[in-house]
């Protein structure tokens, strides 16, 4: 009996400031942690101070099934604090009074992402009613969807991303803040007029993107009102990439096609080598195009070039590799999907790059347990030694290998790692 007293005194009420403090930490949702603060002013007070130090996400569904006063509660407590909101568009239930209570209470909402969008688009209201977003992705079901919605009174938009959409370039017109626009899988209509009037955008990623009419004067435009231009990700099989290479502040770069014409990549990496790589860091190729030696003659003079990755090319061969002299800073070379390179290409890489340390492999099925030997005592016997990691997946380097006697030599250099890494 004297134990149940005890109890009956020291009710949940009666909880240090710091243990429910803790509590809040544990609850895995935000409504599950507004629920509490409602229990007690005690609650409420801990709560108002636990909030204020962290950022806050939503998704729309955990609101979905709340009464409306439960929803009232939830959105006037903890409305002000949340700062990103997920919305699966394929959910309508509640969605016009959802919607009006994040525009009236989540007035600091700064990043947006949706997802099984249509062009009944009913959460698109947000986009007008809100004034601090920065970041805004917007993943649609269907690419001949034309997305209607207006983002003018968010001035301070920094990204905003589309999947499988269609898109016309007229709604991020006039944002000078925004750094970064990915288009993947997208329509894009009007490609005469497609808007890049983003004198400060940074990253721009059209990923198998598919031009109603191909206008080459995009790449022109690219060139001339992105500027600032520091990472650049496209496919195609235009006959004026080259433009682009003329970016001055263009730092990583991915070109992904699906042609064989040595003359489309000549003229991309030709005016990269004259300008010596500038300030190219990063470099990945992609797809089955033609590569001669005058290809790997022009990547050999990327001299800036930290990183190169080559995916899913069968061209590929030992012979391309000796052309790689003037690559002093290359640290890290990927490669995958590349059927013809053997040990003798990679060792010769291996060779001609003093500063590469890192190789991910992946599906080359030409490289064999005495590429891991040849590492081993090329990496251990220069002076100052280098260590080389190899991240190898899908290749014909047997796991016995890390009992191998050389592999075990305390002066060995090389590590080898089975699972491969991405780039």
């Amino acid at each position: 009996m004297s134990q149940m007293s005890e109890l009956q005194t020291c009710p949940i009420l009666c909880l240090h400031e710091e243990i429910v403090h803790e509590l809040f930490s544990y609850l895995p949702q935000l409504c599950d942690k507004v629920r509490l603060a409602c229990v007690a002013p005690k609650f409420m007070h801990v709560f108002s101070k636990w909030v204020r130090s962290r950022r806050h996400a939503l998704k729309a569904e955990d609101v979905e099934q709340m009464q409306l006063g439960e929803m009232i509660d939830f959105f006037s407590v903890a409305g002000p604090y949340i700062t990103s909101l997920t919305v699966d568009c394929s959910s309508f239930q509640k969605e016009s009074l959802i919607v009006e209570f994040i525009a009236v209470y989540c007035r600091n909402l700064e990043e947006i992402s949706y997802s099984n969008v249509t062009d009944d688009f009913h959460y698109r209201e947000l986009m007008t009613r809100l004034t601090q977003l920065r970041r805004i992705s917007i993943d649609c079901m269907d690419a001949e969807d034309v997305l209607n919605f207006d983002l003018e009174g968010n001035t301070e938009l920094e990204s905003f991303e589309l999947i499988n959409g269609c898109y016309t370039g007229k709604h991020l017109c006039g944002f000078d803040k925004l750094q970064r626009l990915v288009l993947r899988d997208c329509l894009l209509w009007n490609s005469g007029e497609f808007g890049i009037p983003l004198k400060h955008l940074r990253v721009l990623v059209l990923d198998d993107c598919c031009f109603e009419v191909m206008n080459h004067s995009l790449y022109e435009k690219i060139a001339e009102c992105c500027g600032e231009l520091e990472e650049l990700s496209f496919s195609g099989c235009d006959s004026s990439f080259e433009v682009i290479a003329q970016l001055p502040n263009l730092q990583r770069c991915t070109l992904k096609t699906w042609m064989t014409s040595n003359e489309l990549n000549l003229a991309f990496l030709s005016t990269l080598a004259d300008k010596k790589g500038n300030m190219l860091k990063y470099l990945k190729l992609s797809g089955q195009f033609e590569i001669s030696n005058e290809h790997a003659r022009y990547l050999g003079q990327l001299s800036s070039l930290g990183e190169l990755h080559w995916s899913d090319n069968d061209v590929l061969e030992d012979d391309h590799f000796r052309f790689f002299n003037d690559l002093p800073l290359l640290r890290l070379f990927g490669m995958s999907f590349c059927g013809r390179v053997t040990d003798v290409g990679l060792m010769s890489l291996i060779r001609k790059c003093p500063m590469l340390s890192c190789i991910n492999l992946k599906d080359c099925h030409q490289i064999t347990d005495q590429f891991v030997l040849n590492a081993v005592y090329c990496c251990s016997k220069n002076l100052p030694s280098r260590d080389m990691l190899l991240n190898v997946e899908g290749t014909r380097i047997n796991r016995d290998m890390l009992k191998h006697p050389e592999y075990l030599k305390p002066q060995n250099k090389v590590k080898l790692n089975f699972k491969s890494e991405t780039d």
